[in-house]
């Protein structure tokens, strides 16, 4: 009886393995399940189609860029993936194609060859560190840490009193030049060449003596310098006496993003 017992046992367990296994097998596609996956997007002879992951899985939200320089000019196209990390670039004109990755959180991938009507699965590259991330963000990203004046702080008086330029009379006229119709109708704020002093200029006391170096330089150097000193605040107030001495990185919440490398100015 006891080995009867011990026999049934013994079967029950193997059964219930035997189950085990069939399920995880089933939850868990084979590499050729995955491959029919990515290879199951559908697009024409003019387009390059895919799939993105790393090591997190796939890559949901990230672009996907094409460039040639094979057609007169460079020419780019950006894609974003979908939830399942594919993605699909069409309308393609038939040329040599360059293709990455890039998005937040991640390091531009290696620069892939590709042709119209081809499958290409990439891999995405995940940033070392916040600060290499930070230097992907899109300008209006950093154009947003913009610090706005509070209404309180209107009309302005300027020397007299809370550094606002006079000829701002309220803080929406103030928005309006700051980001309609200001400098941002002919140059993009917040990007590279916008936050970053050239080690070519030399180094300053202050991040304010910095800039008006850099707006100096250049053809429109003296237009640029006349116009920061007669709509930008604190010149020559206690605000810019401020700014010299803590090198005008005080309100920058995310100065730890950025690498000392980019910082040019010399903190006062």
């Amino acid at each position: 009886m006891a080995g009867r017992n011990s026999t049934r046992s013994l079967l029950i367990v193997a059964i219930i393995v035997l189950l085990l296994n069939t399920g995880l097998a089933d939850a868990q596609p084979t590499g050729q399940q995955k491959a029919a996956g990515t290879s199951a997007i559908a697009f024409d002879n003019k387009s390059i189609g895919g799939a993105v992951t790393s090591h997190f899985g796939p890559e949901a939200g990230v672009w996907v860029i094409a460039e040639t320089r094979d057609l007169g000019t460079r020419f780019a196209k950006i894609v974003v993936t979908d939830e399942r990390g594919r993605y699909v670039i069409p309308d393609l004109p038939k040329a040599n194609y360059r293709v990455w990755v890039r998005g937040y959180g991640l390091v531009d991938s290696e620069k892939v060859a590709a042709q119209p009507g081809q499958h290409l699965d990439l891999n995405a590259v995940t940033a070392p560190s916040l600060k290499e991330a930070a230097q992907y963000y899109p300008a209006a990203y950093w154009y947003s840490l913009l610090k706005i004046p509070d209404e309180s702080r209107f009309p302005g008086t300027r020397d007299k009193g809370n550094g606002i330029p006079e000829n701002f009379k309220t803080q929406q006229q103030w928005l309006n030049f700051i980001k309609t119709n200001g400098c941002g109708n002919c140059h993009q704020l917040g990007n590279y060449a916008t936050r970053n002093i050239p080690e070519a200029l030399g180094r300053s006391e202050s991040s304010q003596d910095a800039w008006m170096q850099r707006l100096s330089v250049g053809p429109a150097g003296h237009v640029l310098a006349r116009a920061s000193r007669l709509t930008l605040i604190g010149w020559s107030t206690g605000a810019a006496k401020e700014c010299r001495e803590t090198g005008g990185q005080h309100d920058v919440k995310p100065e730890s993003l950025i690498p000392s490398s980019h910082l040019s100015t010399k903190p006062g």
